[in-house]
């Protein structure tokens, strides 16, 4: 079988499986690994799909650019003592405690090998914590730390990663080189972001194509990451930061059309590559676990490290949440010793860990031992604890508590009805017209609903739903049109657009 088609079909199977997975409440990634799996069993499927060594290079930048551009400056500025315990402390702890116990369990590896494994177990899988943390209705915060140290947890355990590396091979260890390689992935590294960021900025502000706009925002996160990778640096955070300055706040550098689309695009493009990942990642599985060069007598170390691995995980958050929610008591959202369990449950593993443990050098000391090790590791982590957390979640009850479209309802309310008020205390607008326009105002602002009667919110409802069925039924002749040549591609996508970003415009419909 051709590895050009087993990637078509996994490209499918994201496409095609997604939506049946989230239907029957199974996680995405979990069902992709599983279909990865049953793909490396196919008779004559070939042994690589992608190189090890570009696994990295081409799935991290683009999962990393655009959970950025979702992220809030102003998160991570509320959350950062958290985000650097989870993303620093952490990942040296875990580091350590695998080591110990993989050299311990079997004195036979070398100490670089055994750092090695630490480094490639720690960080838990940024597009895992993403995708499931999304779906499962957590409270805001929750949302913001999960993401945050997904984001951002790797660029230490890939320096670590690198150093015993090295370390093992040539024999020698430098306590100045390290310094200085920890040094460029956290001084220098930002700075590269920041460059990128504004120069992308600028750049997509004087294009005012949207084809231009979009095509440069897909490269900007490789500008960034090969920028920093070549001087050696980590690559996750010169990503992540650009990702923040395109993302919040700057929005405004786009046209309007460019905005619409690039989002779009995005969207589809996190959604896809991240799919697709994971089914890398199952198949990747099965041919590593087959091959005959990897030793089954790990099986001890990699009962060892999983077991240390989540034990850390839970030993290090669960205090940490204790405190973190006695520093900020004053907010009842994410600090309970529920959500402090969630967190520490989600700590799936599974692109960044498989990617490292097959980048190995062949003539690695102990590689076998920890490719086993870091396979067992990403099985029981993203299929045992993705397949229980969303049952952990309803049975602890940790729900969002909506406090976000709360705020959005509360400032839009306040504004539009202040506005409304002195209109209608300059006799600009009658009594009137002010019903008229709280009513219709009322369907898109959830806060002036409950002021408004149930025979006048049930007409409301009613009204939606038969402006949604005119809106296909427009949407059906313009592809109608488009299909039978009657008007040229170019001018229906136009009005398809239209027709989909009228939303706004519906919601002052006559109800």
């Amino acid at each position: 079988m051709n590895a050009l088609v087993v990637v078509l079909v996994l490209l499918l199977g994201v496409v095609l499986l997604s939506p049946f997975a989230d239907r029957f409440g199974i996680p995405a990634p979990v069902a992709l690994t599983l279909m990865g799996a049953v793909l490396a069993f196919v008779p004559d499927a070939p042994r690589e799909l992608i190189q090890p060594d570009l696994v990295l290079p081409l799935f991290l930048p683009p999962l990393l650019f655009a959970a950025a551009q979702r992220s809030s400056r102003r998160d991570f500025t509320r959350n950062w003592r958290v985000l650097l315990a989870l993303a620093v402390g952490l990942v040296a702890v875990t580091t350590a405690v695998v080591a110990f116990v993989a050299q311990w369990v079997d004195p036979s590896l070398t100490l670089g090998a055994a750092v090695a494994l630490g480094a490639v177990v720690s960080p838990p899988d940024p597009v895992a914590a993403t995708s499931l943390a999304g779906r499962l209705g957590l409270p805001k915060r929750l949302v913001s730390v999960l993401e945050g140290e997904g984001l951002i947890n790797d660029a230490l355990a890939l320096v670590i990663y690198t150093t015993a590396v090295s370390a093992t091979l040539t024999d020698s260890f430098s306590i100045p080189d390290a310094a200085g390689t920890l040094a460029v992935s956290v001084l220098v590294a930002p700075l590269v972001g920041i460059a990128v960021g504004w120069a992308g900025r600028k750049l997509i502000s004087r294009l005012s194509d949207p084809r231009a706009e979009v095509g440069l925002s897909l490269l900007l996160p490789y500008a960034a990451y090969l920028g920093i990778e070549e001087l050696h640096g980590s690559g996750v955070l010169a990503v992540v930061v650009a990702g923040l300055m395109l993302g919040q706040g700057g929005s405004d550098a786009y046209t309007g059309a460019g905005f619409l689309a690039g989002g779009t695009v995005w969207r589809v493009l996190d959604w896809m590559i991240g799919g697709f990942a994971f089914g890398l990642v199952g198949y990747e599985l099965v041919k590593v676990v087959l091959d005959p060069v990897v030793p089954t007598y790990g099986a001890g170390v990699a009962a060892a490290v999983c077991a240390a691995a989540i034990a850390t995980r839970a030993l290090f958050v669960l205090p940490l949440g204790w405190v973190a929610g006695r520093r900020l008591r004053k907010s009842t959202e994410g600090h309970g010793w529920r959500e402090s369990v969630v967190v520490s449950w989600a700590g799936m593993r599974g692109v960044v860990t498989l990617a490292t443990a097959l980048a190995l050098p062949m003539d690695f000391p102990g590689r076998g031992v920890v490719l086993f090790a870091a396979i067992a590791v990403v099985v029981v982590t993203l299929i045992g604890q993705g397949l229980t957390l969303p049952w952990l979640v309803r049975a602890l009850g940790v729900r969002s508590s909506d406090e976000e479209q709360g705020e959005f309802g509360r400032a839009r309310a306040g504004a539009a009805m202040a506005r409304l008020e002195e209109l209608h205390a300059d006799g600009r607008v009658d009594d009137g017209v002010v019903d008229l326009i709280r009513r219709r105002y009322a369907r898109i602002v959830p806060d002036l609903r409950e002021d408004l009667s149930e025979e006048i919110q049930q007409r409301m409802m009613d009204a939606s739903k038969v402006a949604g069925k005119l809106r296909d039924a427009e949407q059906a002749a313009v592809l109608g049109l488009r299909s039978d040549g009657e008007v040229s591609a170019e001018a229906a996508d136009r009005v398809l657009r239209e027709i989909a970003s009228r939303n706004v415009r519906d919601s002052w419909a006559a109800h």
